[in-house]
């Protein structure tokens, strides 16, 4: 019995910690009607968007001037969960609602082909600078997650540098979905277009 209760810890602990990028406890608990938490359900909106390598986020922010990629030590998801709900929010079902971005304390940029920049502290950076480039507004709704992506959402894309060849490939051939991508002569991947 006692062996049975261990190993539903060991893989209760392992199935919490899978992901790639870091959750607060509160998104590993919040379920949609299907038992869905909110945790997985951000890790796949965040997959096409944001690379995730030994705890570092990597992503491109398509700007009109240049597009920059952004390297963030320790990268986590944080939130901000709405406390007091209205009459019209509980007859509307919702039940959870806030705001929700990728942060941490430390980051650097570098424009396409350039050298990064030194790493930059964002600890007195208010919440707002990353919630405007990563962020979504979020309820759970008569049983079921909805986003509203911030415009930086909507213009960040993962990072060419962790893309494979295979599935480079396989975006171009139409097998898969993604963003455009073609090699360059030297043998890197680089970012042409979204679609």
């Amino acid at each position: 019995m006692s062996r049975l209760f261990i190993l539903i810890i060991v893989v209760s602990f392992i199935s919490a910690f899978a992901y790639d990028l870091q959750f607060h406890p509160f998104l590993l608990q919040v379920k949609d009607k299907h038992g869905i938490t909110l945790a997985q359900t951000l890790d796949e909106m965040y997959g096409e968007k944001i690379v995730v390598k030994n705890k570092r986020c990597y992503y491109f922010e398509m700007t009109r001037d240049a597009d920059i990629e952004y390297e963030i030590d320790q990268c986590r998801v944080d939130y901000t969960q709405q406390k007091v709900y209205s009459q019209a929010d509980r007859l509307n079902g919702i039940e959870v609602k806030g705001t929700i971005w990728v942060e941490e304390n430390s980051y650097r940029t570098r424009k396409m082909g350039d050298e990064w920049s030194e790493w930059k502290s964002s600890e007195l950076l208010s919440a707002l600078y990353w919630y405007h480039r990563t962020g979504f507004e979020y309820r759970k709704q008569n049983g079921e997650f909805e986003f509203t992506p911030t415009r930086g959402v909507q213009n960040i894309r993962g990072s060419s540098n962790y893309v494979s060849k295979n599935r480079a490939r396989k975006i171009q051939n139409g097998e898969s979905p993604g963003m455009i991508i073609n090699e360059s002569g030297s043998g890197r991947i680089i970012i042409q277009e979204s679609r």
